[in-house]
């Protein structure tokens, strides 16, 4: 089998990133090991392209950190023999953390939906084990999973033993296939594999209400047996194909709420699901200026900007960290919203990848109907102030008390224009990058998200 220092001198040879709610008044206590923050990484969806070189992923890797991000948790759905570009562009992965020095953390969580073999994922331990970026809990190293069943615990368990042993955070559906688990769920997963020493539950699909509450009863269970429970934070998800489906988030509230629920269960580590399934529209990685809606040539038709929902992410990503909700020195607004009100038709599915001008049918995404038609701005204030949105001829307001709140008006036709007042003194204001349209679902119900400098 080959090692590290073998695989390291191959790469090297080949190669010469309204109100709606408040802010409650808690602490949480931090658990002994450090918190950290991971993100979920697609190894073959790098913003950069097909071609992703080591130092695209340095790039990545430095706008991670920069984020408050301590790791990947790099996706493979395969490995090296059917899909070697898998295995490839994670040995770039582990190759630009290992330059850059940072201390950044990587482990793989294997895509049992790509039907691995057992062989692969052999692989996938050794061929990291010693290496430095390698992410380790209690001096061994980790490995998570997206599917799989008892059975593949079951081989974990008896395959990396002794000196070879590796700590297991799988994430597997319950018997009842529910991507929101409920508490019954939680306990069958845990029954049937308890021999791993901890959970991962891969929270994206669903109403971020009901994930929030499915993260709690997964924690609930795990933790209560002294078991790691990783949990779940996700922007927003709209899928398209046979997958046409849109589960409204109120901007950044929904991940919010996420948030919240994975500091109350008392996680070990959260992971954001994702930094780059552009397919899902989970993704809060930057490729780009704000304004920028192409990626990889249209491959998934056009992309909107979610770093706003990693920028707002950075309060709970400290307050995870240190269990103590961070004071607001300084004022911050971002916005949210869709470019379209939610009665048009969208794009179910480009046909064919890469050729984004060729369109497949046109139809609306499973929970349209749930859709709510508002801009979203979250708010962290010093003290109270006053959000003026303007569309085309149209003024609506709002005043925002101090502290952290997430705030909404009416979507209306044009370009949102974001003024935020204090005792009568402007504070900051902006165009947005993006007009609304009323007749055209280009953007085909996904959200965008900016921020406006305010002055400090």
């Amino acid at each position: 089998m080959a090692t590290y220092a073998s695989i390291r001198r191959a790469l090297c040879a080949a190669f010469a990133i309204g109100l709606l709610s408040g802010c409650p008044d808690r602490e949480t206590t931090p658990t002994a090991a450090p918190r950290l923050v991971f993100a979920h990484y697609m190894a073959t969806l790098s913003p950069a392209g097909p071609g992703a070189t080591v130092e695209d992923y340095e790039k990545e890797i430095r706008e991670a950190q920069a984020h408050g991000i301590d790791g990947f948790a790099i996706n493979c759905g395969g490995w090296s023999v059917k899909e070697p570009r898998y295995k490839e562009r994670t040995l770039k992965i582990y190759e630009a953390a290992r330059r850059l020095g940072s201390g950044f953390h990587l482990m793989i969580s294997a895509d049992m939906a790509g039907n691995l073999t057992r062989d692969e994922i052999r692989d996938m331990v050794e061929s990291f084990r010693d290496h430095p970026n390698q992410f380790r809990r209690d001096g061994k190293p980790v490995l998570s999973t997206y599917h799989g069943d008892k059975a593949l615990t079951a081989w974990v368990t008896e395959e990396f033993t002794d000196s070879r042993d590796i700590v297991f955070l799988p994430y597997y559906f319950p018997d009842s296939r529910r991507e929101t688990p409920t508490a019954d769920d939680a306990r069958q997963v845990h029954a049937d594999n308890e021999a791993a020493e901890g959970f991962f539950y891969f929270g994206a699909a669903g109403f971020p209400d009901t994930i929030a509450d499915s993260i709690r009863n997964i924690g609930a269970e795990w933790k209560a047996r002294g078991k790691i429970f990783m949990a779940p934070v996700s922007p927003f998800y709209r899928g398209s194909g046979g997958n046409y489906r849109v589960y409204e988030s109120h901007g950044f509230e929904g991940m919010a709420r996420q948030w919240m629920a994975a500091i109350d269960s008392g996680a070990d580590y959260v992971e954001i699901v994702t930094w780059n399934d552009w397919g899902e529209c989970t993704y809060v990685a930057p490729f780009g200026p704000v304004e920028n809606t192409t990626l990889w040539n249209g491959h998934w038709g056009p992309r909107l900007s979610h770093v706003a929902f990693l920028d707002a992410s950075r309060y709970y990503i400290d307050w995870f960290k240190t269990g103590k909700a961070p004071e607001i020195t300084r004022d911050q607004l971002y916005y949210f919203y869709r470019p379209h009100p939610s009665s048009l038709e969208g794009i179910v599915e480009y046909r064919p990848h890469g050729r984004a001008e060729l369109k497949g049918k046109s139809g609306k995404p499973k929970f349209w109907e749930k859709l709510e038609d508002r801009i979203y701005a979250t708010a962290f204030l010093t003290a109270p102030a006053r959000l003026t949105v303007k569309c085309g001829e149209v003024e609506d307001s709002v005043e925002i008390p101090a502290g952290l709140h997430n705030v909404s008006v009416p979507l209306r036709p044009g370009t949102p224009e974001f003024t935020l007042t204090r005792d009568g003194r402007t504070l900051g204001s902006k165009k947005a990058e993006i007009a609304i349209a009323t007749d055209d679902a280009w953007a085909n119900f996904n959200y965008f998200g900016g921020s406006i400098e305010l002055e400090r």
